[in-house]
């Protein structure tokens, strides 16, 4: 990954995937870690995404999350009393330290134990969320965007206090987690929510809220990914994700095989950041029955082994081609695919042997 980050040419491209929600691990550090690292172990990823529940820093200031009875139950789908009802909720709200919080302390030590595991042979990478982003969890989450929206635009000093405690608390936890060995983060933005805000108010409250965490971690981290989540399925994704394109973080996810994203062609063209995706994944809902490749329009489904490789094979030089050396190959999003990674892993070991007979030509 430090070669990548460099722009050097790699004997492969760097490949890492991430899901599923580890909806009954996740309540036990040893158990998500144990998960964690299996899943490591199986696949050989470039980097590790650490997959806490969308949820748990909400959960951590006292958001009621209904207990996972399936594997397919997801906190964010599972939500039984957000946060703040009312926008004056918002004032309520003081800054937490790590010990102040059980599933601060959990997440911490599950992290702690894949560093210790891996001794940076692997960079670990914790999941946090932009401010914003956050902000809206403790509203009504991905089902009334629009809910933040309007209390930015009728109720500003309520939600930038707000804001302000959910950033003086990621300082606490982000700190935490690097000293727990995390190499950098995986930081989730909403880029529908954003889209939503509009330009200024993106650029007063997410770019810059989100500039300010990394920029707390940047002297002490060297590999910090945004995470552009998804979209609204329009030509506004394409100006969004370039909204970010300055962001002070070292790489760009987002789903770029999504019709109205900017290629990574188009992209390389504005920012020399590594270039995170290249392959479709399914946009929702993340249950096992779709992120197994049932059905669900991505670019592992179907029976036919030939026309997946095809598929990969044709999304990965497609990737290569516009990102160049700074790429990892990726999904946009979740992407969990067990039964056909081992058909990822065939097509970037062809293209690895291509190179090397290159090289000795």
């Amino acid at each position: 990954m430090k070669a990548a980050v460099a722009g050097e040419h790699l004997d492969r491209p760097c490949a890492a995937f991430w899901g599923p929600h580890l909806n009954f691990e996740e309540l036990n550090a040893r158990d998500l870690a144990y998960a964690m690292i299996a899943n490591q172990e199986a696949y050989q990823w470039d980097f590790m995404k650490f997959d806490f529940s969308g949820m748990y820093f909400p959960e951590a200031f006292g958001q009621k999350i209904a207990a996972p009875m399936t594997e397919d139950m997801q906190a964010w789908l599972n939500v039984e009393q957000w946060r703040v009802n009312h926008p004056s909720d918002w004032m309520t709200l003081r800054p937490m330290q790590v010990k102040d919080s059980e599933v601060f302390q959990r997440n911490v030590e599950a992290v702690k134990r894949v560093c210790d595991h891996y001794q940076g042979d692997v960079p670990v990478l914790p999941t946090v969320f932009s401010p914003v982003s956050m902000a809206g969890e403790f509203v009504a989450g991905y089902f009334d965007q629009e809910k933040l929206v309007k209390q930015f635009e009728y109720n500003t000093k309520e939600v930038e206090y707000g804001l302000q405690v959910i950033e003086e608390t990621l300082y606490n936890l982000m700190d935490a987690y690097v000293e727990a060995g995390a190499a950098g983060f995986f930081i989730g933005m909403q880029n529908g929510l954003n889209e939503r805000l509009g330009y200024d108010m993106f650029k007063k409250y997410e770019f810059d809220g989100t500039a300010r965490i990394v920029n707390h971690v940047k002297d002490k981290t060297w590999f910090n990914m945004a995470h552009l989540c998804n979209g609204t399925n329009t030509p506004m994704d394409a100006e969004s994700v370039k909204w970010c394109a300055d962001l002070p973080v070292t790489a760009l996810n987002y789903a770029d095989t999504w019709e109205y994203m900017p290629s990574f062609e188009e992209l390389r063209k504005v920012t020399d950041k590594v270039l995170v995706g290249g392959i479709m994944h399914i946009p929702a809902p993340l249950t096992h029955n779709h992120m197994n490749g049932v059905d669900g329009g991505h670019d592992f489904m179907g029976a036919d082994r030939r026309l997946i490789k095809a598929k990969l094979r044709s999304r990965v030089e497609t990737a290569i081609a516009g990102a160049g050396d700074k790429l990892v190959v990726a999904p946009g999003c979740g992407c969990y695919q067990p039964h056909r990674f081992p058909v990822l892993d065939e097509v970037l070991e062809e293209i690895a042997q291509e190179r090397a007979g290159k090289a000795a030509q």
